[in-house]
């Protein structure tokens, strides 16, 4: 059985792996160019090891957040949906089975991880968040720009934490098969509009995948624009591993976030009881009726 997991998920702890030590290695170079300094009030106060625990923090707090985030949201987004626009639709469960491979990690979590980029740009800019953070000599000596790329790289767990907790429960919906369906609508009955059959999860998903979306890219560009601008005066290595690795941090983030996707899928079974079982309660029970079926 242990043998069988780890055949299926191989392929991306290898390449989790490889991309841990190289990410690690980026940051050891620059500490070796940079030096060591103290530039936070909490933690170690040593720089370099800081940044270390803070991206070691994310994939921990991503998988204790997916699901405290899945299972204590999941409940109120099924009733939330039941309640509201699903007044005149029916629903149904679908059912589901695990699939045969393992794909999609990455795109699984590449946008909680632009959701976690924009929540600590919005933060990034709070001076008393900065003032708990900084030492009040940096503080004070900083451009805004580094001040902001550092106070996200500090708030980075948290803030994955958040978007993996809010897309958790799209994901525990989606994985669960409960649809909802237009069938019984007078517009649909009398022919004036088609039968649409939508999941419940890819409802929510949608929503939460715009707030991630363009406007997020177009921030995160602004911003290192800005930071590039303000560190012109260091080493050219430096520069350029900056240039290099600030554009791609949100990619990083994703990764960062794959055992959470790992264990997701890991837990498929148990989730969906978990999920169907509060369908039940509120009234969701067996299949879509001929779903796409014409009204007679």
């Amino acid at each position: 059985m242990k043998f069988a997991i780890l055949k299926r998920y191989k392929k991306w702890l290898i390449v989790w792996i490889i991309f841990i030590v190289l990410f690690n290695f980026i940051l050891l170079l620059n500490g070796q160019l940079m030096g060591s300094f103290t530039i936070y009030t909490i933690l170690t106060q040593n720089f370099w090891f800081d940044t270390v625990l803070i991206f070691s923090f994310i994939p921990i707090l991503s998988i204790a957040a997916y699901f405290l985030g899945g299972y204590l949201f999941t409940p109120f987004l099924i009733l939330l949906h039941k309640r509201t626009i699903g007044r005149s639709f029916i629903y149904g469960i679908e059912e589901r089975e695990r699939p045969k491979l393992f794909k999609g990690a990455f795109l699984k979590s590449i946008f909680p991880a632009l959701m976690a980029f924009n929540i600590a740009i919005l933060l990034s800019d709070e001076p008393v968040i900065q003032s708990f953070i900084f030492t009040p000599t940096f503080q004070s000596g900083a451009s805004p720009a580094v001040l902001q790329i550092l106070t996200i790289t500090i708030l980075l767990p948290l803030v994955s934490a958040i978007a993996i907790a809010v897309f958790s429960a799209a994901f525990f919906l989606i994985d669960s098969g409960i649809e909802y369906s237009n069938k019984e609508q007078k517009k649909v009955k009398n022919g004036s509009y088609p039968i649409e059959v939508r999941s419940i999860g890819t409802y929510y998903l949608y929503f939460l995948k715009g707030y991630a979306g363009i406007s997020v890219i177009i921030s995160i560009v602004q911003l290192l624009s800005d930071y590039l601008t303000s560190i012109h005066d260091v080493g050219s290595i430096i520069y350029i591993i900056n240039l290099i690795a600030w554009p791609f941090m949100p990619l990083a983030i994703a990764l960062f976030m794959v055992p959470a996707v790992i264990i997701q899928d890991a837990t498929y079974n148990s989730r969906n009881k978990f999920v169907r079982k509060w369908a039940v309660n509120f009234g969701i029970n067996g299949r879509l009726e001929n779903p796409l079926g014409r009204n007679k």
